[in-house]
């Protein structure tokens, strides 16, 4: 049995909208979203270059938030086009947009942008993120015209030392 990595209900919620999803791939059956599933779990199994499998007998591995929510994605587009039944979707379809965005994620994990590891429940996280600012350090003191006031803040305009001015010039 082919790997799920989210539900029917996962797919309603997400294009449900405040009219239940009427006009859209939720009116579809639990057959019919669990094939798009199906399909989805796949692509993104292929992507990623692993299933995660949950299993009684072994400990339970919790599926990354990130697979789940590009699984949904996916799914609601797979819906999308069974619903519409091979009608052509706008370019600016949320459920095309939503594919576009998945596929830009399961470029990047396949690419090694992206790392995800299973995480069995209440296991701290393998590795933590970090921002990376590829902007140059141009407002330091030294080169932007103020000066630290020692209270965590800067020097006021005009104060003796600081370079500031009160308005433009």
């Amino acid at each position: 049995m082919p790997v799920s990595y989210c539900t029917p209900a996962d797919i309603r919620s997400n294009v449900g909208g405040t009219d239940a999803g009427s006009g859209t791939c939720a009116m579809l059956t639990d057959d019919q979203l669990n094939g798009a599933i199906a399909q989805a779990s796949s692509k993104v199994s292929a992507y990623a270059g692993t299933a995660w499998f949950t299993d009684a007998n072994d400990p339970v591995i919790v599926i990354p938030d990130l697979i789940k929510t590009t699984t949904i994605q996916l799914g609601v587009f797979y819906g999308t086009l069974i619903y519409r039944k091979g009608k052509d979707l706008s370019q600016f379809d949320p459920a095309y947009l939503g594919y576009q965005d998945a596929m830009k994620t399961l470029n990047d994990i396949q690419a090694g942008k992206i790392e995800v590891v299973p995480t069995p429940p209440n296991d701290p996280v393998p590795s933590r993120g970090h921002v990376v600012n590829t902007l140059p350090r141009i407002f330091d003191p030294e080169n932007s015209g103020v000066r630290p006031d020692g209270r965590g803040g800067i020097e006021p305009a005009g104060a003796p030392g600081s370079l500031l001015r009160d308005g433009w010039r």
